[in-house]
This record gives structure tokens, C-alpha cells and sequence, in this order.
């Protein structure tokens, strides 16, 4: 059995931490100071995100591949896209129940897309210069309204770049760079950037980031508004190597052991936000010390979310064990 790698769990930990802090400000992105920390965070923590589920994914050439696709992918999506849709017509009271298989529900998206980019990678590596091409086809997309929320479609497209990248990607490619004034200088741009959203990040529509709309449709109708999205995408490279940089490498307490388990916090977290948006949570915090509270309670509801209790309780619906599903002699 291969050595776990912390840096790669700190790393996990440490974007999970930012989803979930992103998922529990976005309710109050109408306030300045959240939109322009909720930009700044979007920015970056996706796309970082997909590049690392791409490092992941390169055992291709395994035999039970298509097989581990389905049974750590496929079948939790459609658990979770079933336990989503029953739960928002609950606590929304909905007038009918609905299950969007093809449309992902919030952030099932990513699972979705995951499936998606895992069946295509074996056949985009064939191609080549397969990254600049993802790269310019993520660029071309916006310039239509045929790709959406439909079959997460536009995202797929647009992030996939990202998860080649991963896939590409060898640490000893940053090795290199992991000395203490290479990582001075992250953590320089990191706080400039940071401070950058914070001044010009209320003005910014946030859309941008999300890589679902068209450029017509976020108000950019010049021939060129294909540089918008190639400056999002410089970005989001600058920012990622950042933060990549800025990860520690050896093993941290707790955090390391938490990153094992990101999975859990992405599907559970969006129960729980959907859950306080529902009963008015966010209705109760009129002063900018209780909104303030929020990014605090969403560190900790990712932590939660990570402990080995939490896996334990909600293993066979995450990681279902789906064997029987398949013959003995599959690939």
C-alpha cells in the first residue's frame, strides 16, 4: 500500500475549508466586505480543486477503472442527487418533487462533471497538445448559449483544462519552488490579491467564476470577451501555484488527517447550508460581528464534516460497497 502524501491532505483540507466558507457567505454576498471575500476565494479555490482531483486520476490504464468510475462516482451522485432533490422539496415546501439527474443540483455539479472528465480523459491524453486545446475550447464555450446548467455542460467544459493540468501534473514539477523565498512571494500575492478584491471585488460580478453562463449573458457582448475568461483562467493559475506554495509538506495535526476525508464535507455541507437558509439563519444576523461569525462556523463545520466519526456514520452512502454489482472477471 502506497504512503499517503500529508501535503496533498493539507492541501485538500485547506480547499475544502474555503468551500464550505464559501458556501456558508454566499447568502450575504449583498453585504460589500462578503462579496468581495466570496470573489476572492471563487477566484482561485475551484479550479485548484479540479487540478487535484486531475493529479488523482491518473491510473487510466487500470483494469477496473470504468468499474471504480461507477461505484466512487456514478452511484453517490445519484444518491446524493436523490437525497438533495427530496430534501430542498422538504424544506422549501415545494409543490412537486423533482429528480434532476441531468441537471445537477448545486453543487453536484462537480461530481457530475468528474464523471464526465474521467470517461474523457483516457481519450483526450491521445490528442495533442490536449491542454491548450481544453484551454481554447474552454474559451470558445462562452461564446455560446447552447452549454448551461444542463448536463453541467458549460462547467465541464470550462474547468476541465484544470483537471488535465492535474493530470499532468508531478510534484516534483514544484519541488523546486518550495524554498522559503518562493514561498514568501505566494504568500505576497495571495495578500495582494486578497487586498485587490477587497477594494475593487464589490464592483466584480461573481458569475464569472462560476464557468455556467455565456459571455452574452454576463453582459459581455464585444467579439473579444474571450480575454475575460483567459484573464480568469491566469488568475486562477496564479493563485493556485500560490496557494500550492504555500501548503505545508509535512505532516500537520488534525488538518492532515482531515484531508483524507473531503468527500464527506462536500456532500454534507449543502445539506446543512441549505438547512440554514431554509429556517432563516441568516435573517437572525443583523451586526457585522454575527455575519463575521459565519466564516467561522463554516471552518468549523468543515472540520466537523472531516472527523473519521462522521465517515463512519455516512460511509455506505459516500462509499457504498457496490461489488456485487459487478462480475468477478470484469476489467
Amino acid at each position: 500500500m502506497n504512503q499517503r502524501d500529508p501535503y496533498f491532505d493539507n492541501l485538500k483540507f485547506m480547499l475544502i475549508v474555503l468551500v464550505v466558507v464559501g458556501h456558508m457567505i454566499e447568502p450575504l454576498i449583498y453585504i460589500p466586505a462578503f462579496k468581495s471575500i466570496y470573489a476572492f476565494i471563487y477566484s482561485f479555490h475551484m479550479p485548484l480543486f479540479v487540478f487535484i482531483s486531475g493529479y488523482f486520476a491518473k491510473n487510466i490504464d487500470d483494469p477496473k477503472y470504468e468499474i471504480k468510475i461507477i461505484s466512487r462516482l456514478v452511484i453517490p451522485y445519484v444518491i446524493f442527487e436523490m437525497i438533495y432533490s427530496v430534501f430542498d422539496f422538504w424544506i422549501f415546501h415545494k409543490e412537486s418533487l423533482h429528480f434532476t439527474f441531468f441537471t445537477p443540483y448545486w453543487i453536484m455539479w462537480f461530481l457530475f462533471s468528474m464523471i464526465i472528465w474521467k470517461v474523457a480523459l483516457p481519450y483526450v491524453v491521445r490528442i495533442r497538445y490536449a491542454l491548450p486545446v481544453t484551454f481554447l475550447f474552454g474559451l470558445i464555450a462562452g461564446y455560446t448559449g447552447e452549454l448551461g446548467y444542463y448536463a453541467s455542460l458549460s462547467r465541464i467544459v470550462v474547468f476541465f483544462p484544470f483537471f488535465l493540468a492535474g493530470f499532468y501534473f508531478e510534484k516534483k514539477h514544484l519541488e523546486k519552488l518550495l524554498t522559503k523565498n518562493w514561498r514568501f512571494a505566494a504568500g505576497g500575492v495571495m495578500l495582494l490579491a486578497f487586498l485587490a478584491f477587497c477594494y475593487f471585488g464589490q464592483n466584480y460580478t461573481v458569475t464569472w467564476f462560476y464557468g455556467s453562463a455565456s459571455y452574452q449573458a454576463l453582459g459581455a457582448t464585444e467579439w473579444f470577451a474571450g480575454l475575460y475568461r483567459g484573464g480568469i483562467y491566469l488568475l486562477a493559475v496564479v493563485l493556485g501555484l500560490s496557494l500550492l506554495l504555500l501548503v505545508p509538506g509535512r505532516k500537520v495535526p488534525l488538518v492532515s488527517a482531515l484531508g483524507r476525508n473531503t468527500m464527506y464535507t462536500y456532500l454534507l455541507h449543502g445539506l446543512i447550508v441549505k438547512a440554514l437558509v431554509a429556517y432563516g439563519f441568516y435573517q437572525v444576523l443583523q451586526t457585522g460581528p454575527q455575519r463575521a461569525l459565519v466564516i467561522i462556523l463554516g471552518a468549523a463545520l468543515a472540520i466537523i464534516l472531516a472527523l473519521n466519526g462522521i465517515r463512519t456514520l455516512f460511509k455506505w452512502m459516500v462509499e457504498p460497497k457496490v461489488s456485487f454489482l459487478f462480475k468477478e472477471n470484469s476489467k
